[in-house]
């Protein structure tokens, strides 16, 4: 097996991000689109359009899409000003602050999309 070195890694996150912003990009128009649409809606009405399939699984995945690609750009940053101790303890804080950040907003999506609807 060939060793790539640290420059396949890099490679390997330039296209991650790529990827995740190409991935995001449809799913942010659906999202403006849909919140343009929903602008002058109700509690009962957004809930039950957080509670159709569809909406619930696009809506997470650009969450998940876009806290993913947050965390990448993060890491960017980091790695380009930041060295030793200090880019250690960043990283643990963008990984984990992104991956909290993310999980609370699945769970709110869900908790949203899952809820009975008020009569």
């Amino acid at each position: 097996m060939r060793q790539l070195g640290a420059g396949h890694h890099v490679v390997e996150h330039w296209k991650a991000e790529r990827i995740t912003a190409i991935g995001s990009a449809p799913l942010s128009i659906w999202f403006i689109i849909q919140m343009l649409r929903l602008a002058d809606a109700d509690h009962k009405a957004v809930v039950q359009w957080a509670g159709k399939p569809v909406n619930t699984v696009l809506l997470l995945s650009l969450m998940i899409i876009t806290f993913h690609h947050m965390q990448m750009g993060l890491q960017v940053i980091t790695s380009d000003y930041s060295r030793g101790k200090s880019k250690s303890i960043l990283d643990l804080i963008i990984k984990g602050g992104t991956f909290f950040l993310g999980l609370l907003s699945v769970i709110s999506i869900l908790k949203l999309a899952l809820a009975p609807a008020k009569k």
